[in-house]
């Protein structure tokens, strides 16, 4: 890790702003750590707080063109080797064209987590495409649609895992009050995963299950949130879609990283990176049931499968192991291991985007 001591890194995007601790547990604070504990100089630029604290409308619209100015001005006294962003809305390209001209050996990254199914994020890509050096997705699926003559190049990025984050030990426990865990952002009714998950517990009425999102069940956020995920012994993790290779949101590296049990689709394509013993893989409804029934009848193989599992995605998905990825492709410098996940550079197809899920 020495050869990072002191590089400098500016992360802008929304990090420790107006959520009052509340997103702690998020990728980015992830990211901060992970670059930290390499050895970096880090510095945040919150790009939304500063766009609304320049106008006495505490607004970010009015306040675009201070925070661009701000920005610049940070570069300026900071001088970044690597400027990493996130969505970073208010920063317009011209601004990061004019902290190329100020610092020629700068280099730009746009780290997005969204799925590339959804028309408005991969329309967030295109807008950097031509301006920045890297794009981290968190998708192995070649459905970006960055065109190849960009200057950017695309790779796929896992969402990371932190030490002094992710401190549960589910695992270790067996006096948790619920036998399953599922958040969903804003969940009703006619959310699939919901209605999927909903059909295996009606099958199993003796499961405990907490399902956070719903109407009735208020979602959590910040410590609680954790504290919540920590009462079961068992997580289920299904994005949406669940079909498009190695996407995941990063409910499944919190599940994994906080030592439950978790359960996966095989239809993403996890099972290329995790073993059937480190977590609980399901084909359909069928294999969903018969796992969660038998897990939580067996604690003991329920905890050393868990165990195995947080142990492999703390190992392979550390933050400062994502981070020094992150410096290696955004510098275009030869990969220091042989990172277990796909690290080429992916070129878009025209093939059809997955929009419907592949579970029945």
């Amino acid at each position: 890790m020495s050869d990072y001591i002191n590089r400098k890194v500016l992360l802008v995007g929304n990090v420790f702003g107006r959520e009052m601790g509340n997103e702690y547990y998020m990728i980015m604070p992830k990211l901060l750590h992970g670059f930290i504990r390499l050895g970096c100089n880090l510095y945040v630029f919150n790009d939304r707080e500063v766009a609304r604290g320049s106008t006495p409308f505490l607004s970010t619209g009015p306040g675009r063109r201070a925070a661009n100015r701000k920005l610049i001005e940070t570069a300026r006294n900071f001088r970044p080797d690597l400027l990493l962003m996130g969505h970073s809305e208010p920063i317009e390209n011209a601004t990061l064209e004019t902290l190329r001209r100020e610092n020629p050996a700068l280099r730009i990254a746009f780290r997005n987590v969204d799925t590339l199914t959804d028309t408005a994020n991969r329309a967030r890509l295109l807008r950097r495409a031509d301006t920045v050096d890297a794009i981290f997705v968190t998708s192995a699926a070649p459905i970006h649609g960055v065109p190849s003559d960009c200057r950017a190049k695309v790779y796929f990025m896992p969402n990371p895992v932190d030490p002094a984050v992710d401190t549960g030990r589910a695992f270790a426990r067996s006096d948790q009050d619920f036998d399953l865990f599922f958040a969903v952002g804003t969940g009703d009714g006619s959310d699939e995963r919901v209605r999927f998950l909903l059909k295996a517990l009606q099958r199993l009425p003796q499961l405990k299950a907490d399902i956070r999102g719903l109407p009735g069940s208020a979602p959590l956020r910040g410590a609680a949130f954790l504290e919540a995920m920590n009462n079961a012994r068992m997580g289920f993790s299904m994005s949406r879609p669940d079909n498009v290779y190695l996407y995941a949101s990063d409910r499944m590296s919190q599940l994994l990283g906080n030592g439950l049990l978790t359960f996966v689709s095989r239809s993403t394509g996890f099972q290329d990176l995790f073993a059937e013993d480190q977590i609980a893989f399901f084909g359909d409804l069928e294999e969903l049931v018969g796992k969660l029934d038998y897990f939580a009848r067996h604690d003991t193989e329920r905890r050393r499968v868990a165990e195995a599992g947080w142990r492999a995605a703390h190992s392979m998905f550390a933050s400062h192991r994502i981070a020094k990825y992150i410096l290696e492709r955004s510098f275009a410098e030869p990969l220091s291991e042989s990172y277990p996940w796909p690290t080429e550079n992916t070129e878009s197809t025209a093939d059809p985007i997955p929009q419907e899920s592949s579970i029945a």
